[in-house]
């Protein structure tokens, strides 16, 4: 239960050498939103689209102004990413610039005023005084795309009457931003936008702001203007809007190009567009076509945003008039409710309105009492237990009570070893697996197509998945690994199969391992790209054959100590084909040294940019330790063509440039090791 006692006392980034330099990847939205399955599992939108489209628009509909009440959550740990109110409100000054073609702004191009207008909210969802401002301190600020659902459990407010945009100080490493498409689960429904390209001040300060104006358009339903390539019909594939020229590659820079000549007349491409790939100091119009379109989705789809009284409710009408100050208002949050004894909970502080003091109470806890911002609390004793929190400042205080808010229970002893599961009994969910389907969409199912050795195994359908980045795990039953032969090995076993369903793009596959009751986990074992795939790439359903297994073997002896260990497969979906798994093992043994796992999984991040290319592709990538560094690049027959050695680099974050100039038109696989782990990304030129 949620207590509230308030007192008050009466007295409130697109750099200059544009966000799509060969360091940044402009926009994750084809990687978000696969475009292979993009048509069919989004069939209902564009049918909705078209439908209105196809109608006439009333003009009362079509231009009267749209206001979209907007909260930004900043994710930071403390840096320079936890950016400024002044660095906030010069985004939305850009946006109303750029989606009204305000005159004597950037924005005003050849295009034409959407009709859209934002404000940042002056009420939350409860009624409460706010600058539409809410920071996190959260180590979720270097953020992968696949955690966009733990932005939602960090901080977010209702998708049907706020725009939720979200700050971060990285995302996978060094792309620029993306943006979730109308009609996706509310959850993740939003933009995420990296610190330095949001706004034109502050970290921006080199910038013009035109990131977040590109994402907001994939969230009103806009595609890139290079989206299909040039396509053979102008209205009714490539970006689905008839008014922007056909294009059949991203532009990069401001120079003029005509990339296709099916449309009549024939135009260049618009360099100008702000859904396309151009620096944004040449990007300045939306078209007539693209206005339209976002009006429909604001008709059919985000209808109640930006209705007047949810206006109303969120301070965003004409008639608002806001106070000579908004008062502090206490909120937290914690990733982690339920725990086990001796477990610690990191608290989080998202209070509205910058409060400068902060008083915690904790049920049970210990420390007791805290007047951290951001504390972390210990509990050795079982119960469930509340947690207080008073915030104040010069002008008064508020305060935030949750009752029965943190379970905490013995870790218990685990199974003892072994476990095996075929599922051949043909029941669904099997009694010793846990299916967690954590966005309520496509998840684990029983399969009697393929299997190994019996008549069933597990799949997951990624082909029709277009949650893209979502998790769907098995989970298994805790285990005590001291049961476990002490003259053997400890190890999990089981059999995959998979296959792509586009070259480009790849779902992942990661075992994770808990030690302290679910509340931290370990990466144990990790395929994506070729390193998963079993059968050749196809764009219809996968289905294995008795040759397109794979076995995995992941050594467990680190932890065998654990008596109460928890063990996870997690499928992350990129829109790609079936993940089959089959004859799951737990046990002792004597497993085959060849493809043992003990990974410490130096590298976090890989990425390429530009990729396709041709010119020059920047290698980015994360350290989590420190190490010698080696990088090469290999045809597709796997012989080293160029090879770099880095040296000893420091943990963090890495860019190298790879000069391709030399290499002709085809397919290459870039291979970065470091120690035991290596990892590949492939490479594309395309006309040198």
């Amino acid at each position: 239960m949620r207590i509230k006692n308030t007192c008050f006392i009466a007295l409130l980034a697109l750099s200059s050498f544009s966000l799509f330099s060969q360091n940044t990847i402009p926009c994750y939205f084809d990687q978000y939103t696969n475009n292979k399955s993009l048509q069919a599992a989004e069939g209902k939108i564009q049918a909705a689209l078209q439908k209105k489209l196809a109608s006439a628009f009333k003009k009362e509909s079509s231009d009267s102004v749209r206001t979209i009440p907007v909260v930004v959550h900043i994710i930071h740990n403390g840096g320079p990413e936890n950016i400024s109110d002044a660095q906030v409100q010069s985004q939305i000054q850009i946006l109303n610039e750029d989606y009204g073609k305000m005159p004597g702004t950037n924005g005003d191009g050849n295009g034409v005023d959407t009709k859209v207008r934002f404000c940042l909210a002056n009420k939350d969802p409860y009624g409460n005084c706010t600058n539409g401002i809410v920071r996190v301190n959260s180590p979720l600020t270097n953020h992968q795309s696949y955690q966009r659902a733990l932005l939602k459990e960090l901080s977010f407010w209702d998708n049907t009457r706020y725009l939720n945009i979200y700050i971060v100080k990285s995302i996978n490493g060094n792309v620029g931003g993306y943006s979730s498409f109308p009609g996706g689960p509310p959850a993740e429904d939003g933009v995420v936008v990296r610190h330095n390209l949001f706004g034109n001040t502050g970290t921006a300060s080199s910038g013009v702001g035109r990131t977040t104006t590109h994402e907001l358009g994939h969230w009103f339903g806009l595609y890139h203007t290079f989206n299909n390539g040039c396509g053979t019909d102008t209205c009714s594939d490539g970006d689905y809007v008839c008014d922007t020229p056909p294009q059949a590659l991203p532009s990069y820079n401001c120079s003029t190009k005509n990339t296709c000549s099916n449309d009549v007349p024939d135009k260049n491409d618009q360099k100008e567009n702000y859904l396309n790939y151009t620096p944004g100091t040449c990007q300045n119009m939306f078209t007539n076509g693209q206005r339209k379109r976002i009006q429909a989705t604001l008709d059919t789809i985000r209808t109640q945003i930006w209705q007047p009284a949810n206006l109303v409710a969120t301070g965003c009408d004409s008639n608002y008039v806001a106070p000579s100050v908004c008062p502090v208002t206490a909120d937290f949050v914690t990733l982690t409710t339920d725990i086990c004894v001796g477990n610690s909970v990191y608290f989080m502080d998202i209070s509205l309105n910058n409060p400068t003091t902060w008083q915690w109470t904790f049920s049970g806890g210990t420390p007791a009492t805290s007047t951290a911002q951001n504390p972390t609390v210990t509990y050795n004793t079982v119960g469930t237990y509340a947690v207080k929190l008073v915030v104040s400042d010069s002008t008064g205080s508020d305060s935030l009570e949750i009752t029965n808010y943190i379970t905490v229970s013995l870790p218990g002893t685990g199974d003892p070893l072994s476990f095996k599961e075929n599922f051949d009994s043909g029941i669904y969910p099997p009694s010793t697996l846990t299916i967690n389907n954590l966005d309520g969409g496509i998840t684990w199912e029983l399969d009697s197509m393929a299997s190994v050795s019996g008549n069933y195994s597990l799949k997951i359908n990624n082909l029709i998945n277009t949650n893209y980045g979502s998790s769907d795990e098995l989970v298994l039953p805790y285990f005590d690994l001291t049961t476990a032969n002490p003259d053997s090995n400890v190890y999990m076993s089981f059999s995959w199969a998979y296959a792509k369903s586009d070259p480009t793009f790849s779902d992942e596959m990661l075992v994770l391992l808990s030690t302290d009751c679910g509340v931290n986990y370990n990466r144990v074992f990790y395929r994506t790209q070729s390193a998963l795939a079993t059968g050749p790439t196809q764009t219809t359903p996968f289905i294995p054959d008795s040759t397109q297994w794979k076995e995995a073997y992941i050594s467990l002896n680190a932890y065998r100590n654990s008596t109460y260990a928890q063990v996870k497969i997690v499928n992350v979906t990129d829109g790609g084909n079936n993940l089959y798994i089959d004859d799951i093992y737990v046990g002792d043994g004597s497993a085959p040294s060849v493809g043992l796992e003990e990974v410490p999984h130096t590298i976090k991040s890989l990425s390429l940019y530009p990729n396709p290319t041709n010119g020059n592709s920047t290698l980015s990538y994360t350290l989590a330790e420190p190490g010698q560094v080696s990088i090469g690049i290999y045809n597709s027959q796997g012989q080293l063509i160029k090879a770099f050695d880095q040296g000893i680099e420091n943990s963090g974050e890495h860019q190298r440039m790879l000069p391709t100039e030399s290499l002709p038109k085809g397919i290459y696989f870039v291979r970065i090791g470091t120690g035991s782990t290596k990892r590949s990304i492939r490479m594309v030129i395309t006309n040198n």
